[in-house]
């Protein structure tokens, strides 16, 4: 029977040895056998002293083991650097046995294993070029699928997309703590579904667990959404599912709900500590997204986790839970499959032997040229389009792409010379990584534009801001020390590059009469003695785009811009601090309070005012000139502090915590909030976040200078000049020194003894 449906994930079936394809047709998802794919592994013998195990000897064991298949020679490249294919054995198991035979063969002396580590789910969808939410052709017998087809194609940026059922749920325990513990029981159950808040309610906890399932049943949902189910509900709902001997089911092959604690673990991505539960509930038959645990669904909704899948060839459950870095692997992967190219087991691209002088002299980093404080007029702001990524696309740059000058194995006709870097690109063959960042960009381009036609802008937002957080990690990934496909001098030749790029776009700007003011690796803003002209700078940008080979783009044009003075040093301004206001009238803010994550709201509304006043002027006089008003409106908001007239909550700050709570050594307020929250019995890890209020800021007991978000009773009070003290250093950050000095304004001692008292 050939049907046309939706292939929404695909598991391993155990029982059957084979796989299960949860396909959705005709408005019902289910699970059909597979038994047309065997994952693969391939081994490479490598030859050692003392080691005299030859192919055949290999091929005796490998035939001998239970769990295989098939066994046969092919050739693959089994280093990205190699240029010639070698002969390796392939061996194929049934799905259920992949690892298990994966880790057999690394016993064996002198064999290295290749794809042990890939999924076979993982293995299938790039075989077979199928990814989940797709749309599919199957034949099917019963409940066995015979043939399986896609019909979509993963380069399709306009595509149509499953109708899924989606419900979220929350499960609110009666406890007499502050922190519930698993212990506690269940006092009632909200569902979420099409809007709608169905509250599950029962005389014993049994009867809600009960009625909870039959909920679960009638809706059928294609995906559950939870906040933490990873980490503390999947696991509290086993337990007292266990306790009233009721057996919960979320898979849709009829497993019971079993979820036990798991070691969970903390990590750093890009300078900040993460946190990731020990457990990733994952169903089977219908997907479970964890909001706290999800890279892609809380930024970028479901539709970001689809086109996830669809460049990395990933299961949904898996894609909602990687890191981009990950995703950059995954896509990486699959062009490596293609190529014939063997994907190792660990990283195998040791750096080349540098002096301390070559160090120092190559590991520089994006150029920035140092702006002045100051309040500019007139000012353009142009931008290149995802520069370093387009550099690793057009100038090939990957780790087999890579060679030294004085090492270099091709002629300098078919290379690129890194500037100032004694490094040379070869463009005689493809790089994996630049092969595989191709689609990524033509793919964003294929959506901004959908973007700016209005056609279903915000679904397609979201699908192209998960490629923009591909593309903004791919440069770091490309440097990371455990990429497979990675080099740090691929990473240094981008950064050698960008600095010639940005260079070459200055000197254009200067034959054009266009003075430089300040540029961030890849951006520029631009004054004009005569003023911004919008044919002006649309050739400026057309000219450095077909210098560069890199788009460039006009982002807008400011009345003013501020490059505020740094607190430390006033004659010096932050580097990525700044605010303006286009000439129609909107608002642009970089750096400053109200762009912090870890400003509150009130001092980022108090902020935000103080901007909009200073947005009536026209011109750098008349920003100077409303100084004092926004000062007034600063002295406003220290007023209704004192008043006592502001919601607490309004006043939560937050932080990540960057290390385990007992590791914290100096009192700092998050060490602070975590030592009151372990105290209450609240377990946390470096890389949660924490949340508190400022009640006694100069208060010489640590722990009486802030008290936790989830400690809050009626007689917490937030202490008013802490947080006068972060308005007024608000309305400093907006304001260069040299203008500040001018004014005749009152001091903040001022402001403060004249405030009115609670």
């Amino acid at each position: 029977m050939k049907q046309v449906g939706w292939l929404l994930d695909a598991t391993v079936d155990y029982r059957n040895q084979a796989l299960t394809l949860w396909i959705k047709a005709s408005g019902k998802t289910l699970g059909y056998v597979y038994r047309g794919f065997h994952p693969s592994v391939f081994v490479s013998r490598e030859k050692k002293k003392g080691l005299d195990w030859s192919y055949d000897d290999i091929l005796k064991v490998v035939r001998a083991h239970p769990k295989v298949t098939k066994t046969g020679f092919t050739q693959k490249r089994v280093s990205v650097y190699d240029q010639e294919m070698s002969r390796v054995l392939e061996v194929s198991t049934t799905p259920d046995a992949h690892r298990e035979v994966a880790e057999d063969l690394e016993r064996l002396p002198g064999a290295t294993v290749f794809h042990g580590d890939i999924d076979p789910v993982h293995q299938f969808f790039i075989h077979d070029d199928i990814f989940p939410f797709g749309k599919v052709v199957f034949e099917s017998e019963g409940n066995i699928v015979t043939a399986i087809r896609c019909i979509d194609r993963r380069g399709d940026s306009d595509y149509e997309m499953p109708d899924l059922e989606e419900i979220g749920f929350e499960v609110f325990i009666d406890a007499r703590r502050i922190f519930p513990r698993i212990e506690d029981k269940i006092h009632h159950i909200d569902v979420y579904h099409k809007g709608l808040t169905i509250r599950i309610e029962g005389e014993s906890e049994r009867e809600i667990l009960q009625e909870f399932q039959r909920t679960i049943d009638g809706i059928d949902p294609d995906v559950i959404v939870t906040r933490d189910g990873d980490a503390t509900l999947f696991r509290y709902l086993t337990l007292r599912a266990k306790l009233n001997g009721v057996k919960l089911v979320m898979s849709r092959d009829g497993s019971p709900l079993n979820v036990k604690k798991k070691e969970a673990k903390s990590f750093w991505v890009y300078n900040q500590v993460f946190f990731r539960s020990g457990n990733q509930v994952m169903f089977k038959g219908r997907l479970h997204i964890d909001r706290m645990q999800s890279f892609y669904y809380s930024p970028t909704g479901l539709e970001g986790v689809m086109e996830g899948c669809r460049l990395a060839y990933a299961r949904p459950q898996r894609a909602s839970r990687m890191s981009i870095g990950t995703i950059n692997a995954a896509v990486q992967y699959y062009n490596a499959f293609k190529m014939g190219i063997l994907i190792p087991p660990v990283k195998k691209n040791p750096e080349f032997l540098k002096t301390i002088n070559d160090l120092a002299s190559i590991d520089r980093g994006g150029l920035i040229l140092q702006p002045k404080p100051d309040i500019y007029e007139n000012i353009s702001e142009c931008d290149f389009s995802s520069m370093y990524p387009t550099l690793m696309v057009t100038r090939n740059i990957s780790p087999e792409t890579i060679c030294t000058v004085e090492d270099c194995p091709d002629s300098p006709e078919n290379c690129v010379d890194v500037p100032e870097v004694p490094i040379r690109i070869c463009q005689r063959k493809r790089g994996i990584v630049a092969r595989s960042l191709e689609l990524v960009l033509e793919k964003r381009e294929a959506f901004t534009q959908l973007i700016e036609r209005g056609y279903e802008a915000k679904k397609y937002e979201r699908m192209q801001n998960t490629l923009k957080g591909i593309l903004v990690s791919c440069f770091g990934y490309l440097g990371f020390k455990n990429a497979r496909f990675g080099r740090v001098e691929a990473h240094t030749a981008v950064t050698g590059l960008a600095r010639d790029v940005l260079l070459q776009t200055q000197d254009i700007g200067e034959d054009m009469g266009l003075e430089l003011i300040h540029g961030i690796v890849d951006s520029v803003w631009l004054r004009s003695k005569k003023g911004p002209d919008y044919d002006t700078l649309q050739e400026f940008c057309r000219r450095v785009t077909e210098k560069t080979n890199i788009k460039m783009s006009l982002k807008g044009i400011f009345k003013w811009m501020v490059i505020p003075s740094s607190r430390l040093h006033p004659s010096i301004a932050p580097l990525n601090r700044y605010y303006g206001v286009y000439t129609n009238g909107g608002i642009k803010t970089r750096g400053i309070e109200t762009r912090r994550r870890d400003t509150c709201l009130y001092v980022g509304d108090c902020q935000i005012s103080m901007i909009k006043v200073f947005a009536q002027a026209h011109n750098k006089t008349e920003f100077i000139e409303k100084i004092p008003e926004a000062h007034l409106v600063c002295q406003e908001f220290i007023e209704r502090l004192y008043q006592g007239n502001v919601d607490i909550r309004d006043l939560v700050l937050h932080n990540r915590l960057t290390r385990a709570p007992h590791e914290y050594r100096a009192t700092s307020r998050a060490a602070i909030v975590a030592q009151q929250l372990v105290e209450s019995g609240r377990e946390l890890n470096a890389g949660q976040k924490v949340r508190y209020v400022l009640v006694s800021a100069d208060s010489e007991s640590p722990l009486r200078r802030v008290r936790a978000l989830e400690l809050f009773d009626d007689a917490t009070r937030y202490d008013p000049k802490a947080y006068a003290d972060l308005c007024f250093r608000a309305f400093e950050n907006l304001i260069p020194h040299q203008y500040l000095d001018e004014q005749d304004l009152p001091s903040k001692k001022d402001v403060l003894a004249h405030a009115p008292k609670h």
